[in-house]
C-alpha cells in the first residue's frame, strides 16, 4: 500500500472540479469553435478565467450596443417599420425626430 502525508496530497491536488448548465445547442457550437482552434471546453473555460484574472475584471464589454438599445425601443422599432413600408418621409431637418 503506497503512503501519503496530507501535505503531498494537498500540493498535488491544484485544480477543481468546475460545473455550469449551459445551452445545448450553444456548447455544441462553441464546442466546434474551440476544436477549430484546437482547444477543449475546459481548457477554453481555463483560458477565460486566466483572462479574467489577468484583466481584473470581464476580458470584454457586456454593456448592450447602441444598435441592441434602439432596438429595444418599441417606438423606435415602430418608426423604423413605417420607414420601410415608406410610411415616412423627411423633407426639412426639422421633421426629424429627436
Amino acid at each position: 500500500m503506497l503512503k501519503v502525508s496530507t501535505f503531498e496530497l494537498m500540493a498535488t491536488n491544484k485544480t477543481e472540479l468546475f460545473r455550469v448548465r449551459i445551452d445545448k445547442g450553444r456548447k455544441a457550437r462553441a464546442t466546434k469553435i474551440f476544436n477549430r482552434i484546437g482547444l477543449t471546453p475546459a481548457q477554453a473555460v481555463n483560458v477565460f478565467f486566466a483572462k479574467v484574472e489577468a484583466t481584473g475584471g470581464i476580458p470584454f464589454d457586456l454593456r448592450p450596443s447602441e444598435t441592441d438599445e434602439l432596438l429595444a425601443d418599441p417606438e423606435f422599432v415602430a418608426h423604423l417599420k413605417k420607414m420601410k413600408a415608406g410610411k415616412v418621409r423627411y423633407t426639412e431637418l426639422k421633421d426629424l425626430p429627436e
